[in-house]
C-alpha cells in the first residue's frame, strides 16, 4: 500500500525570500571582512605615486632626473635626493624610499633613533638633522617642499616591554614634540604637518613631497 505524502506548495514569494536571505548572508560576510581589514596608508601612497609616475600631469614637476633639466623638475629631484642623503648619513637605522621619483620621498626609522627611549624628548644628537630639515622645506626654486611626520601606533612589538626594554613613548606627544622642534628651527608652519597612523608601535616616518606652488595640493596624496 503506497503511503500518501503531504505536498507543500512552494510559492514564488518563498523562492524570492530564499534568494534574499542568501544575498543578505553574503552582504554580512563582506561587511565583516571589510571591518577586519586595516588600511595601509603607505600602500595607497605608493600606488598613487606609481600611477602619477606612469601618467604624468602638467604640474611642472618632473618624474625623473632626465625631465625638466634646469627647471622645477630638476630642483625637486635634487632636493629630495639631498634630504634622503641627510637621513642615510645621520641615522644609523633608516629606510629611504623614492615612492615617486622627484615627487615623494619617505624615510622610515625606529622612533628611538629620534627620541630618548620611552619618552617624547628628542635626542640631542638629532637636533642638527632637524635643523637641516627645517631649512630644506618650504618654497624654493619655484617648488614647494612639504613634510609630514607620522608616528605609528598599534600592538606592542614582539616580546613586549621588559626590564631591558623601556616602554614606548606616547605617539601624540612625540608628534607634537617634533612639530615644536621643527617650528623652533624656523620651519614654515604651512609646510609642516604631524600626526599618528596605524602601524607597528615604535616606528616613525617622514614624508617629503614636492609640488608646484601654483598647482595646489601635494603631488602624491
Amino acid at each position: 500500500m503506497a503511503s500518501s505524502g503531504i505536498k507543500v506548495p512552494v510559492s514564488g514569494n518563498a523562492t524570492i525570500l530564499i534568494y534574499l536571505s542568501l544575498f543578505l548572508l553574503l552582504l554580512v560576510f563582506f561587511i565583516v571582512l571589510s571591518a577586519h581589514s586595516v588600511p595601509r596608508d603607505y600602500r595607497m601612497r605608493a600606488v598613487l605615486g606609481s600611477v602619477e609616475h606612469s601618467f604624468p600631469s602638467s604640474d611642472g614637476v618632473a618624474r625623473s632626473p632626465r625631465e625638466g633639466r634646469g627647471g622645477v623638475g630638476a630642483v625637486a629631484f635634487a632636493k629630495l635626493k639631498l634630504i634622503g642623503d641627510l637621513f642615510e648619513t645621520d641615522v644609523a637605522i633608516v629606510k629611504v624610499d623614492q615612492v615617486a621619483t622627484g615627487r615623494l620621498m619617505v624615510a622610515t626609522m625606529p622612533a628611538d633613533e629620534l627620541f630618548v627611549d620611552g619618552s617624547s624628548f628628542i635626542r640631542r644628537e638629532r637636533m642638527g638633522l632637524l635643523d637641516r630639515i627645517a631649512r630644506e622645506i618650504g618654497e624654493q626654486g619655484g617648488v614647494r617642499f612639504d613634510v609630514d611626520f607620522l608616528v605609528a601606533f598599534g600592538p606592542e612589538p614582539a616580546g613586549g616591554v621588559s626590564a631591558k626594554k623601556p616602554p614606548l613613548g606616547d605617539p601624540v606627544a612625540r608628534a607634537a614634540a617634533m612639530a615644536r622642534a621643527l617650528i623652533a628651527d624656523h620651519a614654515p608652519p604651512d609646510a609642516l604637518s604631524v600626526g599618528i597612523e596605524p602601524g607597528e608601535s615604535g616606528t616613525v616616518r617622514f614624508l617629503f613631497s614636492a609640488r608646484n606652488p601654483a598647482g595646489g595640493g601635494h603631488v602624491a596624496r
